[in-house]
C-alpha cells in the first residue's frame, strides 16, 4: 500500500482536519470505528487535535502540512512517497518534519522522498539517486557519492568579486574537475585529493597573484558538490532538478514511538467486493454534499436562481403563448424550467473535478485503493442530490402560481425523476469536459455556453411551432427539448409516449459514452 503527500497540501478547506482524515481512512478500506481510531492517532501525533474540528481553511500553513502529511499515515502504507515535503515550511516546521521522516522510517516504513534542498537529503537519506534531465545519472548513499567528487574541497573566498576569473585560472589545475564559481559569494569550489598540499599550494598562487583572500579552507564535500561535479550546475538551476531520496530502516533499528498497533491483517476491513466501491462512492458523495451545505451563497443562488426562472419566464412569456396556446402558462413553462434548472446544475460537476485536478486533491485520490470510477460516481450523486432539492423548490412555487399535475402523481412523479436522469446523464458529460480541460474556468465557460442555445431552441419557454421554420426540425430534436416533452407528456397525462422513449435514449447513450469517457480521462488526469 502507498502513501503520497505532494508539494502541496491536498486537503478538503471546507472539511474539518478530523472529516479529511475520516474521509482518507474510509477510502483506504477502513470500517467507521478503525478509521476513527486512526484519525484520533493521527491527530494526536501531529498535536493537532485542539483543531481536529476546525475547517481546515482556518489552519496555518504548517497546520496544514502536518495534517497533509498524516493523512498519508491512516492506511499504514509500506510505502510513503513525499514530494519536496519542506517546500514553503520554515525552519521549525521543517525540523518537525525531519523527525517525522526519522519516526517513520524507523517503524519500517519505505520513504521515498524528493527534493531540492540537498542538505535534507544529506541528512535523511540512506540511499540516494540523482535525476538531471529527468534521467538517474548516480546512486549510492551519501558518502559513496561523496567520494565520487575527489574526498575534499578547496575552497577560496574572495575580497574583490573582479579577482574571480583570474583566481579560477590559478586553482582549476589543483583539482579532479567540477570546479564551481559562486558570484554572489566571492567563492571559487574545487573538489580535490590534494589534501593540505592542494590547500598550500592554492594560497602561494593566490599571494603570488596579489589577490585578496577572505578565506580559504578545505573541507569535506556536500551534496550541492556532488551535484554540481556530477552535472555541472548547482541542484537549483537544472531544469528537473530533484533529488529523490530513499530511506528505510536499517536492520536491527528499534521502532520508535509509533501508530502500529496492528499490523494490515487485525486492520478492520470494509468486506465485499461490492461493498468496498459502495463505501467510496458514499464517502466521496458525502464529501460533496458537506461543501455544499458550508457554501452559503451556493445554497442561496440554488434556492433563488429557479425561483427568478419560473416568476420572471412567466411575466415575460406568458401573455404571448397563453395567447396562442391558451389555457394557464404555468402548466405549459414548469416542465421547461425545471429541465434547464438540471442542466444549469449539470455543468457544475465539470467545475467541481477541474478545482479538485489543480487543488492536487484528486492526486491523493488517485494514489488510494479505491475504485477509479468512486470520485466520479461521488460527485455526480451529489450533484443530483443537490438538483432534486432544487427541483422541490420549482415545484412547490409552481403550485403557488397555479401548475397543477392533470395525471396521476405517481406520472407526475416519473416527469420529475425522468428530468432528473437527463440532469444526472449531461453531469457526465461536463465531468469528461472538465477532466479535459483541467481549469475550473475553462470549465465554467463550456459548463454554461452550450446549455442556453439548447434551452433557447427548444419548445422550453415557447412552442416549437412559433419558431422560425429552418430551425424547427432541430429543436424539435434534439435532447432538450425532446426532455421537456417528455416531462410535460407525464404531467398532462397525454398519449405522447414517443418522447418518453427518445428522452430516456437520449439520456442513456449521453450516460453511456460520457461515462466511459470520463473514467478514461480520470485515469489519466493530473493535476
Amino acid at each position: 500500500m502507498i502513501g503520497l503527500a505532494g508539494q502541496s497540501a491536498a486537503l478538503d478547506e471546507l472539511l474539518t482536519g478530523r472529516e479529511n482524515l475520516e474521509l482518507i481512512g474510509r477510502l483506504y478500506g477502513l470500517d467507521g470505528g478503525q478509521r476513527r481510531h486512526r484519525a484520533q492517532e493521527v491527530l494526536e501525533r501531529f498535536e493537532l487535535t485542539d483543531a481536529a474540528d476546525r475547517l481546515v481553511r482556518t489552519y496555518s500553513g504548517g497546520m496544514r502540512r502536518r495534517l497533509d502529511l498524516g493523512a498519508t499515515l491512516v492506511g499504514r502504507p509500506s510505502v510513503l512517497l513525499l514530494d519536496e515535503p519542506t517546500a514553503g515550511l520554515d525552519p521549525r516546521s521543517r525540523n518537525e518534519l525531519w523527525r517525522f521522516v526519522d519516526e517513520v522510517a524507523a517503524e519500517g516504513t519505505t520513504v521515498v522522498l524528493t527534493s531540492q534542498h540537498l542538505d535534507e537529503v544529506e541528512r535523511l537519506a540512506h540511499k540516494v539517486a540523482v535525476i538531471d534531465h529527468g534521467t538517474v545519472i548516480a546512486e549510492g548513499s551519501p558518502e559513496e557519492l561523496k567520494r565520487q567528487t575527489g574526498g575534499d574541497v578547496l575552497e577560496a573566498r574572495l575580497v574583490d568579486p573582479d579577482d574571480l576569473d583570474a583566481g579560477l585560472a590559478l586553482l582549476t589545475d589543483l583539482g579532479d574537475g567540477g570546479t564551481q564559481v559562486e558570484v554572489e559569494q566571492h567563492r571559487i569550489s574545487v573538489p580535490t585529493s590534494g589534501g593540505t598540499r592542494a590547500l598550500l599550494r592554492a594560497g602561494q598562487r593566490l599571494e603570488e597573484a596579489g589577490i585578496a583572500l577572505a578565506d580559504l579552507g578545505i573541507r569535506r564535500p556536500s551534496l550541492d558538490d556532488v551535484f554540481f561535479a556530477l552535472t555541472g550546475h548547482a541542484a537549483a538551476e537544472g531544469p528537473d532538478p530533484l533529488a529523490p531520496t530513499r530511506r528505510v530502516s536499517p536492520p536491527g533499528e528499534p521502532p520508535t514511538r509509533s501508530l502500529r498497533t496492528a499490523g494490515p491483517a487485525a486492520d478492520a476491513l470494509i468486506p465485499g467486493s461490492l461493498a468496498r466501491p459502495l463505501s467510496d462512492m458514499t464517502g466521496i458523495t458525502r464529501r460533496y454534499l458537506v461543501r455544499f451545505a458550508r457554501t452559503p451563497q451556493l445554497l442561496f443562488f440554488g434556492t433563488v436562481q429557479p425561483v427568478l426562472f419560473v416568476v420572471g419566464l412567466s411575466a415575460v412569456f406568458g401573455g404571448v403563448v397563453e395567447a396562442r396556446l391558451g389555457g394557464h402558462y404555468i402548466q405549459y413553462l414548469l416542465p421547461g424550467v425545471l429541465v434547464m434548472n438540471v442542466l444549469l446544475f449539470a455543468g457544475t460537476t465539470g467545475v467541481g473535478l477541474a478545482e479538485d485536478l489543480q487543488g492536487g486533491i484528486i492526486d491523493r485520490f488517485r494514489s488510494l485503493p479505491m475504485a477509479r470510477s468512486g470520485v466520479l460516481v461521488g460527485r455526480t450523486v451529489a450533484d443530483l442530490v443537490r438538483n432534486a432539492a432544487s427541483m422541490s423548490v420549482i415545484v412547490l412555487v409552481g403550485f403557488a402560481l397555479g401548475f397543477r399535475v392533470h395525471a396521476s402523481l405517481a406520472s407526475g412523479l416519473a416527469g420529475v425523476l425522468l428530468a432528473l436522469f437527463f440532469g444526472y446523464a449531461t453531469s457526465w458529460v461536463f465531468a469528461a469536459a472538465g477532466l479535459a480541460v483541467k481549469d475550473a474556468q475553462t470549465a465554467q465557460i463550456i459548463g454554461f455556453a452550450p446549455v442556453l442555445p439548447l434551452v433557447y431552441l427548444s419548445g422550453a419557454w415557447i412552442p416549437v411551432a412559433a419558431m422560425a421554420s429552418g430551425v424547427r426540425a432541430f429543436a424539435r430534436n434534439q435532447p432538450v427539448n425532446v426532455t421537456v416533452e417528455a416531462v410535460r407528456t407525464l404531467g398532462e397525462g397525454t398519449h405522447a409516449y414517443h418522447w418518453i422513449w427518445q428522452s430516456l435514449a437520449w439520456s442513456g447513450g449521453l450516460l453511456a459514452l460520457s461515462g466511459m469517457l470520463a473514467v478514461r480521462l480520470y485515469g489519466r488526469a493530473a493535476s
